[in-house]
């Protein structure tokens, strides 16, 4: 397996505007659980197929083509795991909420890639590259969208 991150500070334009804090940012990542288009563009549909005490099932649409089925954790008001169910490729998907040495929240997205997901990086060209660029820029749109809806 192979394990890639990417964290970000949870703050206003330029990191200089009042951002939301992390009970906030918390309440926007399990708002984001349920309804994550208005935070990842890609994500197209999403419906919750079954509930659990720790979390749920869901069914997400990527790019209007898509479905994968997501099984969602939520662990101590830190984390957010997502465990593709039908992806052979990506083992879980963490969203994991942090603080920056001014105690101001972050946002760290964390992606495993299964064996066979490993495997394909070596043999197929740009997959590697296109993986890390997507989980990447969704990171960024997750911290806008949490931004937008603490301005709301």
């Amino acid at each position: 397996m192979a394990t890639f991150s990417w964290t970000l500070p949870v703050a206003g334009p330029g990191g200089h505007t009042v951002g939301p804090d992390a009970g906030q940012v918390w309440e926007g990542l399990v708002h984001k659980a349920e309804n994550p288009s208005p935070y990842v563009p890609a994500v197209t549909a999403c419906r919750v197929l079954e509930r659990f005490d720790d979390g749920f099932l869901r069914e997400i649409t990527v790019r209007d083509t898509d479905r994968v089925h997501e099984r969602v954790t939520f662990e101590e008001h830190e984390r957010v795991v997502f465990r593709p169910v039908d992806d052979p490729c990506i083992e879980e998907i963490v969203n994991e909420l942090g603080t920056d040495g001014t105690g101001r929240p972050t946002l760290t997205l964390r992606v495993t890639l299964s064996p066979a997901g490993v495997e394909k990086a070596e043999q197929t060209r740009y997959f590697l590259h296109e993986t890390k660029r997507y989980f990447s820029d969704a990171l960024q749109f997750i911290v806008e969208g949490l931004v937008e809806r603490h301005a709301r």
